[in-house]
C-alpha cells in the first residue's frame, strides 16, 4: 500500500507502532467517524429518493424524462424498466412524433401504473409474455420502506402491491 500525500504534508500513517502513530490513525478514524453528513446514500436509497418526488398515478412527460435523468445521474443501471420509463418521456415522445411529421402534446400527465397494468392484461389476453412490463410495474414501485407512513405513501404502497400480484400470476 502506498502512502501517497500532498507536497508540505506529512504522511497520517508514518508508523503505526509508535504511541504518535497510534494517535494518528485514531484521530484520523475519529474525524471520519463525526461526518455523518458526508456518508453517501446506498444506490437503492438514492433510487428510492428519486423516485419518491413524482407520483407514477399522474406523472408528466417532462417529469419522467426528469427522473429517467435523475436516475442515470446517481448510477441507476439502464435496464429493461429504465428504457420504457425513457420512452414514455416527452423527448423521446416528441422524437417519435417529429419522425411522423405530427406535434406531440406533451400536457397531459401519464398514469405510469395503469399504463404498465393495462399493458399485462393485453399481453395475457393475447396469450403473450408480459415479463417485462411486469418489472417495470415492480420497478414503479417504491424500493425501500420509508420510516414514517404518510397519506401519499398509501398509493405507493397499492403499487407494491400490485405489482407483486401481476408477478405471482402465471402469463
Amino acid at each position: 500500500m502506498y502512502n501517497e500525500t500532498a507536497p508540505g504534508q506529512a504522511p497520517l500513517f508514518q508508523s503505526v507502532r509508535t504511541e504518535a502513530g497510534k494517535a494518528r490513525v485514531r484521530a484520523a478514524v475519529s474525524g471520519f467517524q463525526n461526518r455523518p453528513e458526508q456518508v453517501q446514500p446506498s444506490a437503492a436509497e438514492r433510487t428510492a429518493a428519486i423516485k419518491a418526488q413524482f407520483d407514477m398515478r399522474a406523472m408528466a412527460p417532462q417529469d419522467i424524462d426528469r427522473m429517467f435523468d435523475a436516475l442515470v445521474q446517481t448510477g441507476h443501471p439502464m435496464t429493461a424498466p429504465m428504457l420504457l420509463l425513457n420512452s414514455m418521456g416527452e423527448r423521446f415522445r416528441s422524437h417519435l412524433a417529429s419522425l411522423a411529421g405530427k406535434d406531440y402534446d406533451s400536457s397531459k400527465p401519464l398514469d405510469l401504473v395503469a399504463v404498465a397494468q393495462l399493458q399485462i392484461q393485453r399481453a395475457r389476453k393475447q396469450g403473450s409474455a408480459s415479463g417485462g412490463w411486469e418489472s417495470f410495474l415492480a420497478f414503479l414501485a417504491p424500493s425501500a420502506p420509508q420510516p414514517a407512513q404518510t397519506v401519499t405513501q398509501a398509493p405507493m404502497d397499492h403499487v407494491a402491491r400490485l405489482a407483486q400480484q401481476a408477478q405471482v400470476r402465471p402469463n
